[in-house]
């Protein structure tokens, strides 16, 4: 593993945020890390390589716990396949503006359809809700959206995603083109090389912020070793769909996502995987200002194409 320095872009987002007092999301109320969140992508800098697309419409979709907004993305031309997106936010934040951006990229620069859904929260609805919600979005892609199907999430929704994946496996569908795992939340170990070397340094997400973020998610006896909860604690992965998984080596979830691409691995299940050295937790949306970003999307939308083609 590499000496966790930070890229100078994300070197100085760290120091901006330093010097503006942002605090922990651990250390707010669920509703103050809300606005917080808000209001540190308010202040963001706007994107500048958005691509064009057809269509972006709102909508609800009939789920378990009631309705549940969505929000599909339409590229020019034929769609050649559909993404379903959860989003990321310690599930406990995160809306369908999360990650808007991300979900545009994929639509207009794969040539996919993306369906976003905008599961309800934590620790108001905690898991299995969030879930139950996100595999009704993927049922009703399935039913109403071209295929091949994808899922897709990042941080909490790369959570999702695995879970997702290990879901439509047991149940038997819908069947999956593929899973992309976003330095995804999938362990309980807080003592992970990562962790303990980027916990405390107040590089996006802390190892506090898991904390509470897993603290709000998980309410009830035995969700601790539930793979569906806490997807690094599957037994087995053979069968489940290929895989892209990304991380950046500065984010304390990066050995959670490197064990999780051994444990497909070892099981037989195509894997990519991108570790991308200087890069914090939150670099995916960020392909305007750092190149390692727009790489590691790239390298998302080529397995996109690749694995259409197969």
């Amino acid at each position: 593993m590499s000496d966790r320095t930070l890229h100078p872009f994300c070197a100085t987002v760290v120091a901006n945020r330093k010097e503006a007092g942002i605090p922990e999301y651990a250390s707010l109320p669920p509703e103050g890390a809300r606005a917080l969140m808000t209001s540190v992508m308010a202040a963001a800098p706007p994107p500048t390589d958005l691509p064009e697309l057809t269509a972006v419409s709102n909508f609800t979709i009939p789920g378990p716990h009631g309705d549940i907004p969505v929000r599909r993305y339409t590229p020019l031309g034929e769609a050649k396949a559909t993404i379903v997106y959860f989003h990321g936010g310690g599930w406990v934040l995160g809306d369908l503006e999360t990650g808007d951006g991300i979900c545009r990229r994929w639509a207009g620069w794969a040539g996919v359809e993306v369906l976003s859904v905008d599961y309800r929260l934590a620790p108001e609805y905690p898991f299995p809700i969030p879930l139950d919600e996100c595999f009704a979005g993927l049922e009703w892609a399935d039913q109403n959206m071209p295929h091949p199907l994808f899922i897709a999430g990042d941080s909490a929704g790369g959570n999702l995603s695995a879970a997702i994946a290990i879901r439509a496996r047991d149940e038997g569908g819908p069947d999956l083109a593929g899973q992309i795992v976003i330095y995804g939340a999938l362990g309980l170990d807080y003592e992970t090389a990562s962790y303990r070397e980027v916990g405390d340094k107040g590089w996006m997400l802390s190892g506090n912020d898991m904390e509470y973020f897993w603290g709000h998610y998980l309410s009830g006896d035995g969700e601790n070793g539930s793979a569906l909860a806490v997807p690094l604690n599957l037994k087995s992965a053979s069968g489940l769909a290929p895989a892209f998984i990304c991380t950046g080596d500065c984010d304390v979830l990066c050995d959670d996502n490197l064990a999780y691409a051994d444990k497909l691995r070892e099981a037989g299940v195509p894997v990519e995987l991108r570790v991308d050295p200087g890069m914090f937790h939150g670099y995916y949306s960020m392909t305007s200002f750092a190149e390692p970003a727009k790489a590691t999307v790239d390298a998302t939308v080529r397995w996109i194409g690749e694995r259409i083609a197969a």
